[in-house]
């Protein structure tokens, strides 16, 4: 009787699913076409970097502009690392997801190409400090313990 009532509901999901692919796209469309174009334009900043970051273990780069001293947070595969903003430079906020060398997700709410000097600015100054801090992350997970 249970396993009925489960292919019930997977019969009734795989009919479904081709009426919600069809549907047209909600409104503010817009917003990912701006996802887009921001990704288009920051991916070429941020490519060259990927492959340091993916072999230090980075997953994950999250800046933050708080003015606190840990506005900077470099999740790894041993585990988290903060820092702070690298002195000259203009705090802006972004994510970068790492999944390969050269497979990356980069988003930036505040990204405009008036400002991409100051992303340019800030991935060269924040992702190598990112590289260091995770094998230092590395490095502290692998000590050996007493």
């Amino acid at each position: 009787m249970k396993l009925e009532s489960i292919l019930v509901v997977v019969l009734a999901a795989a009919l479904v699913a081709p009426a919600w692919a069809q549907q047209p796209a909600a409104a503010g469309g817009s917003a990912q076409t701006q996802a887009e174009a921001t990704w288009a334009a920051l991916s070429p900043l941020v490519g060259p970097h990927t492959a340091a970051l993916s072999s230090a273990g980075v997953e994950e780069v999250v800046a933050r502009t708080g003015k606190n001293k840990r506005d900077i947070q470099v999740l790894t595969k041993w585990g988290p690392a903060y820092f702070p903003w690298p002195k000259g430079v203009t705090p802006v906020t972004f994510d970068i997801y790492v999944k390969a060398p050269n497979a990356f997700d980069v988003t930036a709410d505040g990204y405009t190409e008036a400002n991409k000097a100051r992303y340019a600015a800030a991935f060269d100054a924040v992702l190598p400090q990112a590289v260091r801090s995770a094998n230092a992350v590395r490095a502290q997970a692998m000590r050996p313990k007493r």
